[in-house]
């Protein structure tokens, strides 16, 4: 078997068996370049689990293979650990792929990214390149559609696309005031739940890592490319997960597929519609109820006062009454 050509970056933690199981997957395709960052440990008694999952990596490259890392010792978090790791990959790539611990990837994927990072290498309207479908079709009649929302479990770029990343969001004070989101949808619900989500990146940018990329993808009216079939697995759901502690309902059937091959490409650059309004309402939950409630979070949390003396009191009151009808 070839090896395979494009450079992948595996940002890895502390889950040794997640990463076995990603690494197995990686390892069968034998890429040339492979580069491994891993975020420094939050505390001393994480450290064992940190070392354990680098000391793996290391161990088991069987293959020709040139391998850089970059093990950090000090933990720069969910947002800015991964944000470094892929800085630090595109400052020696051009374009390249990009898996998480937890993102189990089917074959298929890789030779997928491959194919359409050269195919829209210098269509500069696509962005990203992405392994994850929630909602597989097989009976679509192309090997991928368009979309306008990035997932990032499992996905490629290329480094033009990646500059525009801004992990401070520094111009959402300005652009909010402008109607940027119109590009996107002419729902309000929708419109108001982006701007609740971007308000708090923009408060706390260490929360997240994607959702910055996913503002620029945005502002600048950028395309996705999904695969029609299912090509990663998000192994991570479990009380170890920094964000995926538990399995929604629509993903607990979701199975790894293998794409076919040649592709077969749209003629058409459209979005598929259809697509994106079951990412917004089941994927993303987007209903009047949910912005509700992400406005009143991100509003307490602008809010130290209330927060520190009125929600204890709120919640005491709350349980108290839920105690007593129960």
């Amino acid at each position: 078997m070839n090896q395979f050509g494009k450079p992948i970056l595996f940002v890895v933690f502390n889950r040794l068996d997640a990463t076995k199981r990603v690494f197995e997957q990686i390892k069968k395709v034998k890429p040339i370049k492979l580069y491994v960052a891993s975020d420094g440990p939050r505390n001393e008694a994480e450290k064992e689990k940190v070392m354990q999952v680098r000391n793996f990596i290391i161990n088991n490259v069987d293959w020709k293979c040139d391998v850089k890392t970059r093990f950090r010792d000090k933990n720069l978090g969910v947002g800015f650990g991964p944000n470094d790791a892929i800085d630090w990959f595109f400052s020696h790539e051009e374009e390249g792929i990009i898996l998480e611990h937890d993102c189990l990837p089917s074959i298929s994927f890789f030779h997928f990214c491959s194919e359409l990072l050269d195919k829209y290498r210098n269509n500069k309207k696509i962005a990203v390149i992405q392994g994850f479908n929630p909602f597989p079709k097989k009976d679509y009649p192309y090997s991928y559609f368009f979309s306008k929302y990035d997932l990032k479990w499992g996905w490629a770029t290329w480094r033009d696309r990646w500059q525009y990343q801004d992990m401070y969001t520094k111009d959402w004070p300005h652009i909010k005031k402008t109607d940027f989101l119109d590009m996107i949808t002419k729902d309000n619900v929708v419109k108001l739940f982006w701007i609740t989500i971007f308000d708090q990146i923009h408060r706390n940018p260490n929360l997240t890592w994607d959702t910055q990329f996913t503002y620029q993808l945005f502002k600048k009216n950028l395309l996705t490319i999904t695969p029609r079939q299912n090509l990663i697995l998000n192994i991570g759901y479990g009380k170890e997960a920094t964000n995926t502690t538990w399995v929604p309902a629509h993903l607990k059937g979701l199975k790894l597929e293998e794409l076919d091959f040649p592709l077969i490409h749209p003629k058409d650059i459209e979005i598929n519609e259809e697509y994106d309004r079951l990412i917004e309402k089941v994927q993303f939950n987007i209903n009047h109820l949910s912005v509700l409630r992400r406005k009143f979070r991100n509003f307490l949390e602008s809010n130290k006062f209330l927060r520190d003396n009125f929600l204890p009191i709120f919640l005491f009151l709350y349980r108290s009454y839920k105690k007593f009808k129960g």
